[in-house]
C-alpha cells in the first residue's frame, strides 16, 4: 500500500504517514510508504492557494521525492478563470504538480489549456451516498460491494486521459471496483465529507454585521478556518461531526474504512478535517 498525506501547510513530514492520525488507525491500517503530497482546497475556491503558496508545497514534494497533488474544488466561472492562472504560474515556475479535479469545468480546462498537468478526479465526482445518521459504523454490504458501481464514469474518465480516482468510504461500496484497473485507485482517511456548498457560516462569522448571510457569497473570504474545525451537535445522530468551512464531516469507522481497503492502491491520511 502507498500513502498520500493531506497538508494544510508545508512542513516536517513523518517517518510513518500514519502517524498523523490517532492512535487506533494506525492498527487499523497496513503499513507502507509515503509517496505523495496533497495540498490546495476540495470544496471551497476561496481558498485555493496562490502561485507562492503552491510552488512551497511542489518544492517540498519534489525535494523529499514525491508527487505533488493539487486538490481543485468545485468552482463558479471566476474561480475556473484563477485554477487557469494558478497552473499557468506554477507551470512556469517549473511545477507540474497533478490536479485532483472535482469539477468538469476545471477537468476540461486541464485537457485544454494545460495537458501535462496529471488528471485525477477528486471525490466529488463520486456521488455515493454519505451520510452520518446512516453510517453507524458498519461497513457497506456485502450486495453493495458486489457491484461495479461507476463502471461508465471510469470509461468517461479514462477517455478524457484521467490517471486516477478518488473517494472516501461512502455508504455504498465499490466506486474504486474490486479489481485493479488503468485508473489508480485512491480513498481518503479518516474524514468523509457529509455535506458542502457555497454557503458558509464561517465565512459569514468574520464579515460587517450588515452583510446578510446571502449578500456574503460574492465577497472575498478572510479565510478563518485554515487549520480550525468546530465540533458540531446534532440531534439526529450520536456520530461526532466537524463543521470546516463550508464542508460538514465526520470520522468513518475503522469497520467501514477496512472494508474498502482492498480495493484501493493508495490511502491519503488527513490530519484534520479540512475543506
Amino acid at each position: 500500500m502507498e500513502y498520500g498525506l493531506r497538508l494544510s501547510r508545508p512542513g516536517k513530514l513523518p517517518s510513518d504517514p500514519r502517524d498523523i492520525c490517532r492512535a487506533r488507525w494506525k492498527d487499523a491500517l497496513p503499513p507502507g510508504s509515503l509517496q505523495a503530497l496533497y495540498f490546495g482546497t476540495e470544496f471551497c475556491e476561496d481558498l485555493l492557494p496562490d502561485a507562492d503558496e503552491a510552488e512551497s508545497f511542489c518544492k517540498l514534494a519534489r525535494e523529499s521525492g514525491f508527487e505533488a497533488v493539487l486538490m481543485t474544488p468545485i468552482v463558479t466561472p471566476g474561480g475556473l478563470k484563477r485554477v487557469d492562472r494558478l497552473l499557468a504560474e506554477i507551470g512556469q515556475r517549473g511545477y507540474a504538480p497533478a490536479v485532483s479535479f472535482n469539477d468538469w469545468g476545471v477537468l476540461d480546462l486541464l485537457r485544454n489549456s494545460h495537458p501535462l498537468f496529471e488528471r485525477r478526479a477528486g471525490r466529488l465526482i463520486n456521488r455515493g451516498l454519505r451520510d452520518p445518521r446512516l453510517a453507524r459504523g458498519e461497513a457497506p454490504t456485502p450486495g453493495s460491494l458486489g457491484r461495479n458501481r461507476g463502471d461508465r464514469l471510469r470509461s468517461l474518465l479514462l477517455r478524457f486521459g484521467v490517471v486516477g480516482v478518488e473517494t472516501d468510504p461512502d455508504l455504498e461500496g465499490n466506486y474504486l471496483k474490486s479489481e485493479a484497473s488503468d485508473l489508480q485507485r485512491t480513498i481518503h482517511l479518516p474524514y468523509a465529507f457529509a455535506v458542502s456548498g457555497r454557503n458558509c457560516l464561517i465565512k459569514a462569522e468574520g464579515m460587517d454585521a450588515e452583510d446578510s448571510f446571502s449578500k456574503g457569497l460574492g465577497k472575498s473570504c478572510p479565510a478563518l478556518c485554515r487549520d480550525r474545525c468546530l465540533p458540531v451537535k446534532r440531534p439526529d445522530t450520536a456520530t461526532p461531526l466537524w463543521r470546516a468551512g463550508n464542508t460538514l464531516f465526520y470520522e468513518v469507522s475503522e469497520v467501514s474504512a477496512g472494508a474498502h481497503l482492498s480495493r484501493c492502491d493508495r490511502i491519503v491520511l488527513h490530519e484534520r478535517p479540512t475543506p
